[in-house]
């Protein structure tokens, strides 16, 4: 190729494929036969060459011979080569806050001049000028989540209504049901658009419409409304007919029946006040069957790996609220289930669900803590009971018309009703 101070022309290699008989070894021999080919020496860059400084030039200007449409939609990639720096995309950049007639912008796949900076300037200089309606900015590997969480915030302050960002650049996230909510609320405010200009634009998430495709598109919504509407009313004129034909069935009946004959109510039993309820660690520590500072561990085996014991401590908070403390992650669970799937899932990730009553046992005792709880629910039990007859014979000795078993009573009302529990149990 040998290039020119406006544009760049073929040349004929010839036989030497691009090099003269000398060969590339001796770059003076190659230079002296083709004296016309550009020469790219160290220090010195694209941002140097004719060619760019003309484009600048001419995008600055707004030549309407740049682009297509009168210079209404750009694309980039047809001026200026894939690998250019961020440096040439800032001047570039520049150069478009001073265009006023460019629509339609696309500046994908430059991947190394595109960062989070050059995103934000494009945003401040360009976008937010109003001028531009549709952006195609994909293959932009280098810019982060945080740089398009940006570019969206400032998003609604432009004009910007048709847009295609790489999916894969937001996987993860909810960032392009976010940009799409976005742009449809500025495509409401978007007026209609040159013919020419709408037929030329493409690769967005939602191409811009004509006017007759955008009647096509309200006459089918409006079919569809209208079909939506008839099936609906055609659910409850069923629904109607069904209750009426039910009730004159009902009627039917109750014509031709013999009077019932009246009955003795039924005795049910009294029903009795349930004690279950939510254990928590709380309830064992304050009952005495925990205590605080104690060890719990949890032996696990994953299929095909070795045997992992897992180590974890009672602490209570000045609330009186207790929690494990895992050794091995260093966090505190408020519940032992979570304690149990927390410490799983350090060696098994995909994990769902365990519970820790059945497999979390107490050091002190080297019991289950499933069958701590359960001694908690049997001491409960008896001081429920021997309650309910204290309150019979004296209300005053049990708080009366409280909703709860006694696990839900307070730390204060626990302890006096395990003095209870004891007396029974001693005079038992």
């Amino acid at each position: 190729m040998v290039t020119t101070e406006d544009h760049v022309v073929p040349i004929d290699a010839g036989k030497y494929d691009g090099c003269c008989a000398a060969g590339p070894e001796d770059p003076a021999a190659c230079t002296a036969a083709f004296p016309g080919r550009s020469k790219r020496e160290v220090g010195t860059s694209y941002s140097h060459s004719n060619a760019f400084k003309n484009f600048i030039e001419r995008l600055r200007r707004s030549d309407p011979t740049l682009g297509e449409v009168q210079g209404r939609i750009l694309r980039l990639k047809r001026y200026l080569p894939s690998d250019i720096g961020p440096k040439i995309v800032d001047a570039v950049i520049d150069a478009l806050s001073s265009n006023t007639v460019v629509e339609c912008l696309y500046i994908q796949n430059f991947e190394r001049g595109m960062h989070d900076e050059q995103l934000g300037h494009l945003m401040e200089a360009v976008l937010k000028q109003g001028r531009i309606w549709a952006v195609n900015i994909g293959e932009n590997f280098r810019i982060t989540h945080e740089g398009w969480g940006a570019f969206l915030r400032e998003l609604p302050h432009t004009a910007v209504s048709f847009l295609y960002v790489s999916e894969h650049h937001l996987y993860g996230t909810k960032l392009k049901d976010r940009m799409r909510d976005a742009i449809r609320e500025n495509r409401k405010l978007l007026g209609q658009r040159d013919l020419a200009v709408i037929n030329g634009v493409t690769n967005m998430w939602y191409n811009p419409k004509t006017p007759e495709e955008l009647e096509r598109s309200r006459l089918h919504r409006e079919e569809q409304r209208r079909k939506l509407e008839r099936l609906q009313e055609e659910q409850r004129a069923a629904l109607r007919a069904q209750k009426a034909k039910k009730a004159k069935s009902l009627a039917k009946k109750k014509k031709g029946a013999k009077p019932k004959k009246i009955s003795k109510p039924k005795k049910t039993k009294k029903k009795t006040r349930s004690t279950r309820a939510k254990v928590v660690l709380a309830d064992l520590v304050q009952a005495g069957l925990l205590r605080v500072g104690s060890d719990v561990f949890m032996p696990y085996k994953q299929k095909g790996g070795s045997d992992t014991v897992f180590t974890g401590e009672v602490t209570m908070n000045q609330d009186g609220v207790a929690k494990l403390f895992c050794k091995k992650t260093e966090t505190n669970y408020d519940s032992v289930s979570g304690f149990a799937i927390g410490c799983i899932r350090t060696v098994n990730p995909g994990r769902m669900a365990i519970d820790g009553w059945l497999c979390c046992k107490s050091k002190d005792s080297g019991k289950l803590l499933g069958d701590i709880r359960n001694e908690y629910n049997a001491m409960s039990q008896v001081v429920v009971q021997e309650g309910y007859r204290r309150q019979e014979r004296d209300p005053s000795q049990v708080p009366s018309r409280d909703p709860e078993p006694l696990n839900g009573f307070k730390v204060a009302r626990i302890s006096s009703l395990n003095e209870v529990a004891k007396e029974h149990i001693a005079a038992v």
